[in-house]
């Protein structure tokens, strides 16, 4: 399994995805724009809320359901992933590439990495041809601690020393 590189830096990202709305007839309102350049360089996972939240403290005056709506049309497009939440909030990170990949998950800092698993898709192809099951769509995300978080987990102090 091979992680998938980011396809361009972030000024380059919100470019292409603003170039990629523009091209399919979507329109481009400030609002949506500033949303697109805020999300853009993200590694992590955010809500809808994360992004009202921070938008705001820099004085931009984005509504809610703007936001919702933009991130919903990014997701539908593939250029965001929808993120499962234990919470129940719907969470959403930044995809580079816009085929079929699953994701690796910080539970400690948020962070995802893009993993490409041709193998896993082969074997999930033969379970369901098995079963007589066809398959639309699957999501595969592996929840874990990255490597910084486990080095910076194995160079703590211990709790109370």
């Amino acid at each position: 399994m091979d992680l998938v590189a980011a396809a361009a830096p972030p000024r380059e990202r919100a470019s292409a995805i603003l170039d990629r709305l523009a091209n399919e007839g979507r329109r481009m309102t400030g609002p949506r724009q500033a949303i697109v350049r805020y999300v853009a360089p993200r590694t992590d996972t955010f809500s809808a809320q994360d992004i009202v939240d921070q938008l705001h403290g820099r004085g931009m005056t984005v509504g809610r359901a703007t936001v919702f709506r933009t991130l919903e049309m990014l997701a539908e497009l593939g250029l965001l992933h929808r993120i499962h939440n234990d919470d129940g909030f719907r969470l959403y990170t930044v995809c580079a590439d816009d085929h079929h990949h699953h994701h690796l998950r910080c539970i400690v800092c948020g962070a995802v990495q893009a993993l490409s698993a041709p193998g896993v898709e082969v074997e999930i192809d033969r379970l369901a041809r098995q079963a007589g099951f066809e398959v639309v769509d699957h999501v595969l995300e592996l929840v874990g601690r990255c490597r910084e978080c486990r080095r910076d987990a194995a160079i703590a102090p211990p709790v109370g020393a």
